[in-house]
């Protein structure tokens, strides 16, 4: 998984860079990312995300299993859970704020 975290600076550049691409795939972030002027964090999962997970668990990490977990309802729903953590996360920080308050 790579984690991005972003200052404004960081992240004009990032979208400077990715329209130059004309790609669906850079099109697509460009979207994602001016969805929100004041986006922090990107969280990003690969195919070789799953084959630690796989190994870990004593599965053998093929590109079957690999596209196994893809496919399945966590992997194609793993940007709900992403969300549903962050808010928790979010909630907890807010928790603490109010505690040292």
């Amino acid at each position: 998984m790579y984690v991005l975290h972003l200052d404004s600076t960081q992240r004009d550049y990032l979208l400077s860079l990715l329209k130059k691409q004309l790609t669906f795939t850079a099109t697509a972030l460009v979207e994602q990312l001016t969805s929100s002027d004041n986006a922090f964090g990107v969280a990003m999962w690969s195919e070789d995300d799953i084959a630690w997970q796989l190994r870990e668990q004593g599965v053998p990490d093929t590109a079957e299993n690999i596209r196994a977990v893809r496919e399945s309802y966590y992997g194609r729903h793993i940007d709900d859970q992403m969300v549903e953590h962050g808010w928790g996360v979010l909630g907890e920080a807010v928790r603490e704020l109010k505690w040292r308050g």
